[in-house]
């Protein structure tokens, strides 16, 4: 079946079947099946040689060839130049792959011609692994002088581009892929072709990267440059790709041919849903950028929630991560920090005051107390001796004279921690100096009749 038949195909599913049909015709024929063969081997030795040469430099080194050898001074320049060689050597080592199946390929196809074979996926194969190497040459480049900073960009650009332009070399030969390409997807009035569909989604996605690399240089290269807050800064780098990821899904919609009338009522529905159904999201959204702008929270920031003391770790667009003193991780949306009252304690600096009330008998000498928990509080390591500690005298209570010792500190988040400490410590010199801490008691009168509820004694 040829391009003639695919092209008299009256739908996308007939399309696919009939290329499917196409390709199983291909396949099922010798010369192909050695072709495929070939390529299949080229790729299993070439994948294999570079772990061999490996191991066989690994047997040939000696502990004594190695550059740190006991009792030797090291030469600092000489092994970072080592270093560097080495770290060279091992990301030339990702491109022998590559080249040893460019030797064997060509091998493969001189092998071939002598003997009166058709090589003619081969040579359609050799695009691929120029590909291939073009790819892996990139890496060991960036790899050698980046190091595993160049991982994301790896991961979101290089190593999709590589796999995409692979797909379409590999489709482009294959009979029958135009007509494939120019197949009609009808989407109520509008007939997008699948070609079309592929190249709106290709440059939504470079829009996606773009936006994701303009973001990232932005939070590495403006905060020392313009001296600003990187949550400032961030907060405008989400604007921005934000933004820019707008731009890319309306072109993208254009480029299918979409009108934007249509385009218009759909925002229009969209708005009426936000307004009913995501309220809180929305909410939290605005809230997200409130305090990325107003930057009255920051990562870092120790803060007091419900009684409970926690450490800011990010804050994104919907919710604020914090990490408890129990290790544990809450997600916070973020209009609750906008319409409620938070404490944070790092705000403008983290200096704090650390409240221990306390209650002693009404025999005890309120000097010697003062003078007691003052000393008691300086010994502690984390309290600071300025400002000093203060012991003040709250009042007559009901079974004693109740006071609050302030003790300042710069370490917020161990405020549970040290009032614990100064508990303990409170209680045994308190105790050495026969210091009674009181305890609420009450006298039961039960008036006249008791003996009625009381048992009934009984006689010797």
């Amino acid at each position: 079946m040829d391009s003639e038949n695919v092209n008299q195909a009256s739908s996308l599913i007939e399309l696919l079947r009939d290329q499917l049909e196409i390709l199983l015709a291909v396949i099922v024929r010798p010369v192909v099946q050695r072709q495929i063969l070939a390529v299949l081997l080229i790729i299993l030795i070439a994948w294999l040689a570079p772990e061999g040469i490996r191991r066989w430099r690994g047997r040939r080194s000696t502990p004594g060839e190695a550059p740190d050898t006991p009792g030797k001074a090291p030469d600092a320049p000489g092994e970072a130049h080592g270093q560097r060689g080495q770290r060279w050597l091992a990301a030339l080592y990702h491109l022998l792959t590559p080249l040893l199946a460019l030797v064997f390929l060509g091998l493969t196809m001189q092998l071939f011609a002598r003997q009166g074979y058709s090589n003619g996926l081969l040579q359609g194969f050799t695009t691929v692994i120029w590909l291939w190497l073009i790819y892996r040459l990139l890496l060991t480049l960036l790899q050698a002088r980046y190091g595993d900073a160049v991982l994301p960009y790896e991961n979101r650009i290089l190593t999709p581009l590589f796999i995409f332009l692979v797909i379409l070399r590999i489709i482009d030969t294959l009979p029958g892929s135009r007509a494939l390409a120019d197949a009609a997807i009808t989407t109520g009035p509008n007939a997008v072709s699948l070609g079309s569909l592929i190249t709106a989604l290709v440059v939504f996605y470079l829009f996606v990267v773009g936006s994701w690399v303009i973001k990232q240089m932005m939070i590495r290269a403006l905060p020392s440059r313009l001296h600003a807050e990187p949550g400032v800064i961030e907060s405008v780098a989400a604007l921005i790709r934000y933004s820019l990821l707008a731009i890319g899904l309306i072109v993208m919609l254009g480029m299918l041919g979409l009108d934007f009338t249509s385009l218009a009522i759909i925002a229009g529905g969209l708005s009426v849903g936000i307004g009913i159904g995501l309220q809180d999201i929305v909410s939290n959204f605005v809230s997200g950028l409130v305090l990325l702008f107003e930057q009255s929270l920051r990562p870092g920031d120790v803060v007091e929630l419900e009684g409970q003391i926690s450490e800011v770790e990010k804050i994104s667009l919907r919710a604020t991560t914090v990490r408890t003193r129990t290790n544990e991780q809450l997600i916070i949306p973020n209009a609750s920090f906008t319409t409620n009252q938070v404490k944070n304690l790092t705000k403008s600096e983290r200096l704090v005051q650390i409240v221990v009330p306390l209650g002693v008998s009404y025999n005890s000498d309120p000097a010697l107390v003062e003078r007691l928990a003052i000393e008691t509080g300086l010994k502690h390591p984390l309290v600071l001796a300025e400002p000093a500690p203060i012991l003040l005298f709250k009042g007559y209570g009901d079974s004693s004279l109740d006071f609050d010792l302030l003790v300042s500190v710069e370490q917020p988040e161990l405020t549970l921690n040290i009032r614990s400490d100064l508990y303990y410590m409170l209680w045994n010199v308190f105790a050495e100096h026969a210091i009674e801490i009181p305890f609420p008691q009450r006298d039961l009168n039960l008036g006249s009749g008791w003996e009625r509820v009381a048992p009934a004694s009984q006689p010797d």
